[in-house]
């Protein structure tokens, strides 16, 4: 099967979004499957993903999450890319990662006239991530708007693949789809990825004592990612366990920074700043606790959450359907959604180092059973099969 994937995002930027995307992409490339990713200018090429990028625009150079005008001019340059792709490449399907790639496979074959099936990886609710990052608040007359476009891309996609399991239930419930259109393909892993640089001793590196357990966050520092929770719970953490040193790989660095110097916690926290994706491996494998401070406001689950555990992390984070999905009782789960409550579930952990330790084992273990790509390419290559035979029946 040749599949066009549209991933309207600077891939590959180190994020989390990405990581999804690449998974699918190397899933569906072990079965088989000819892959072509058209992308934005920015990013950088992986190994082994046949990309194409739109021309270079000079004035665009954000790689971190979040929206921006300038991604209109970006999504038109995508879209051309799109058209001539179909020609040229002739794909049996469209896989439109996030809602603006479904948005413009749709588009691209309607111009085209051709009878191509869109399947659309959903990450979230459009409109919702739009209100994490107050981004609506700025113009709320065209929320209506928005949401109007979120609805006609999701009916009209032939099938939807949701990333968790409370995007598949919104698919459901929300936007009216029937269940005969709807798969929740949650984020996975290859465990070989897991291996790391052999005999690097990173914690050296870094100048990290031995005897002082590292908490880990990985990922972008955005308040829509609930850094602040995880930075505010840095002084209630330390009151309990001040040994505890907070390593945080992700960018950008600026308002985090300031923050950490504000409380008063600097000397405590080692920002990293942007750090290549395949280096992951050996910050997990320093780290003693790893955390995500997400609230899950756009019902987004976190694909953090399973590298943390593939690399054997207990995972400290808010209670919600999709947590509790992915760490079973692997983790620590924080029922009050404030950094107080945060700080206690992190507490939980370092307690208990012996006991840490065996969450951490039992979450690698978890997520070799139940969270790798191998098994969802499998359903992938299922949801294109069904979006062929419903393009078919048209």
């Amino acid at each position: 099967m040749k599949i066009l994937g549209i991933a309207p995002t600077p891939f590959f930027a180190d994020r989390g979004c990405h990581m999804r995307i690449l998974g699918e992409i190397q899933a569906l490339q072990r079965r088989g499957h000819e892959v072509l990713l058209l992308t934005y200018h920015l990013g950088r090429d992986i190994e082994g993903v046949p990309t194409r990028r739109t021309k270079n625009v000079g004035w665009y150079d954000k790689l971190e999450a979040g929206p921006a005008m300038g991604k209109f001019y970006l999504d038109w340059l995508l879209l051309r890319e799109t058209i001539k792709a179909i020609g040229a490449f002739r794909p049996d399907v469209i896989h439109g990662h996030l809602h603006e790639g479904a948005f413009i496979g749709l588009l691209a074959r309607k111009l085209t006239g051709r009878k191509l099936p869109v399947v659309f990886d959903v990450q979230g609710s459009l409109t919702r991530e739009l209100d994490s990052y107050g981004w609506l608040n700025k113009m709320p007359l065209v929320r209506p708007l928005f949401w109007a476009v979120e609805k006609w891309i999701t009916r009209g996609s032939e099938q939807c693949v949701g990333s968790n399991v409370d995007v598949g239930e919104f698919l459901r419930s929300t936007m009216g789809l029937p269940d005969s259109r709807v798969h929740t393909i949650i984020d996975g892993v290859h465990m070989g990825f897991f291996d790391g640089a052999k005999g690097r001793d990173l914690r050296a590196e870094l100048g990290i004592a031995p005897q002082r357990p590292i908490v880990l966050y990985t990922g972008a520092l955005l308040a829509s990612k609930g850094t602040d929770n995880y930075f505010n719970a840095i002084p209630e953490v330390l009151a309990g366990a001040p040994e505890a040193f907070f390593l945080v790989v992700g960018y950008p660095v600026e308002h985090s920074q300031a923050l950490v110097q504000r409380l008063g916690v600097a000397e405590h926290v080692k920002f990293m700043g942007q750090v290549d994706y395949f280096e992951l491996p050996d910050y997990l494998a320093i780290g003693d606790v790893a955390v995500d401070p997400k609230e899950d406001v756009a019902g987004e689950a976190s694909g953090k959450i399973i590298n943390y555990m593939g690399g054997g992390l207990p995972v400290a984070c808010f209670d919600n359907a999709n947590n509790r999905a992915f760490l079973g009782d692997t983790g620590s789960l924080a029922t009050e959604k404030t950094p107080s409550g945060l700080a206690k579930a992190i507490l939980a952990l370092l307690a208990d180092p012996a006991a840490c330790k065996a969450k951490g084992q039992a979450a690698r273990q978890r997520v070799a059973e139940l969270f790798t790509w191998e098994a969802g390419g499998r359903r992938y290559e299922e949801v294109f099969q069904a979006a062929l035979a419903q393009m078919g029946g048209r």
